[in-house]
């Protein structure tokens, strides 16, 4: 799952996954990934163990304690912060549709020139073995869609334009 961290003035974006043999697989922007281990805590104070370094994380007061400093911190997965997101003035018409995560395309299920009815399935991409399907916002049609079935697709990038 993807995760926005903001620590202190800094905001990274993470991947984060659980690994069969226990803790987590951590990868940030650069592409570099790095295993965190649990060493046990409660709810209240966690203690991580990250490349040899041992983070104490304390959710309820939003800081990080590493090496005696204290770094405030801010984590919100990409669900939750599509969640928080103000909505759209319903006037407004949304022009194309992008990929919110890396993953691979499943299925298209339009084509250049059709006409798709508000919330009508366009695209399933398949990120971390689980598929979401991407709906119009509005009624449109479809000038381009940028993308074929299997291809690979980064986060950001256009899938479909609008007329």
């Amino acid at each position: 799952m993807r995760y926005r961290i903001r620590v202190d003035e800094e905001t990274l974006e993470l991947d984060v996954e659980p690994r069969s043999e226990g803790g987590y697989s951590v990868r940030g922007p650069d592409g570099r990934e790095c295993v965190v281990d649990s060493l046990g805590g409660d709810p209240a104070m966690l203690s991580l163990l990250a490349e040899g370094q041992v983070l104490t994380v304390l959710p309820s007061e939003g800081e990080v304690r590493l090496h005696g400093e204290r770094y405030p911190v801010r984590a919100e997965s990409w669900q939750e912060r599509g969640a928080a997101r103000p909505s759209m003035n319903p006037g407004a018409l949304a022009r194309s549709i992008s990929a919110s995560m890396p993953g691979r395309i499943v299925r298209v299920l339009c084509e250049a020139g059709a006409q798709v009815g508000a919330n009508a399935p366009l695209i399933v991409i398949e990120a971390m073995k689980m598929q979401n399907e991407l709906c119009a916002k509005n009624d449109a049609t479809v000038r381009v869609v940028h993308v074929s079935v299997g291809q690979t697709v980064e986060r950001g990038a256009i899938l479909i334009e609008f007329e």
